[in-house]
């Protein structure tokens, strides 16, 4: 099994070293050492399929969150921060739940990866109707190696979840990541790639973030100190602010508990 170390450069300048869990037996897989420890949500109703996916992303280093169903995953990706989906089409709500899900997530997350496994939608019409909501890939359960869609899972991560173009919806403000603007009525601004990075990463969850959360992130240099994320985000409220007075506050919302996004209304 495989068991190594990979150093890697931090922001000063030093060398750290990440060490890679070893693979689970049987499993040769693309993995880099940046996606782990992301956080997956695997939404399937079969108990034992489930089962086993959790177990293979938690071994292969990952997150795993769980939903057996619609409302569960809704669940999930509205309170928790989520880099990527993999999702069972037919669940035991009815046949057009899967589908349902992923139009949903589309709507509200369209950077986010999909990756549709399925053992019943096998059809042609069936395929060509989850790439037209949005799945990143497509797998028939039980045709392809495990392994596969697991490398496929790490490659749709090192994209960054931005592979697909789309844009978030925040009340009146529009926000476009691939193009890295921010539109509110007829003003558009253009943001930097760390703005834009700051506002993705604060849209995958309502759960607040704290300066810490984002330097684990990777939005900053490890040795970065609190006051530098936050001036990072006064400077974004600012930005903001250009396209319509106390915006920046008012999307940008900081709170004891971190900052988090808050819909923009009339």
């Amino acid at each position: 099994m495989e068991n190594r170390s990979i150093r890697h450069g931090s922001g000063n300048g030093a060398r750290r070293e990440v060490r890679l869990p070893p693979l689970p037996p049987g499993l040769e897989v693309y993995r880099p050492v940046d996606v782990l420890g992301s956080s997956v949500l695997v939404v399937e109703d079969e108990a034992a399929m489930l089962q086993q996916l959790r177990i293979d992303l938690h071994d292969l280093g990952y997150r795993p969150s769980v939903a057996a169903n619609v409302p569960e995953a809704r669940n999930v990706l509205e309170h928790e921060r989520v880099a990527a989906v993999l999702l069972d089409l037919v669940l035991d709500e009815h046949e057009d739940s899967g589908f349902e899900l992923l139009t949903w997530i589309r709507q509200h997350h369209p950077g986010l990866p999909v990756i549709v496994l399925s053992a019943a939608q096998v059809n042609s019409a069936a395929i060509r109707r989850a790439y037209e909501l949005g799945a990143s890939s497509y797998f028939v359960k039980g045709n392809v190696p495990m392994a596969h869609i697991y490398s496929d899972l790490a490659a749709r991560l090192v994209e960054r979840g931005t592979g697909r173009p789309g844009s978030y919806r925040f009340g009146r403000l529009e926000f476009d990541p691939t193009r890295r603007t921010v539109k509110l009525g007829e003003g558009e601004g253009r943001l930097t790639q760390q703005q834009t990075a700051l506002i993705l990463f604060l849209a995958q969850g309502s759960k607040p973030a704290t300066a810490r959360d984002l330097i684990e992130a990777g939005l900053f240099r490890n040795n970065a100190a609190h006051s530098t994320v936050h001036s990072a985000l006064l400077t974004l409220r600012r930005r903001l602010d250009e396209l319509e007075p106390g915006l920046g506050a008012t999307f940008v919302h900081a709170s004891a508990r971190g900052y988090s996004l808050v819909a923009v209304h009339e």
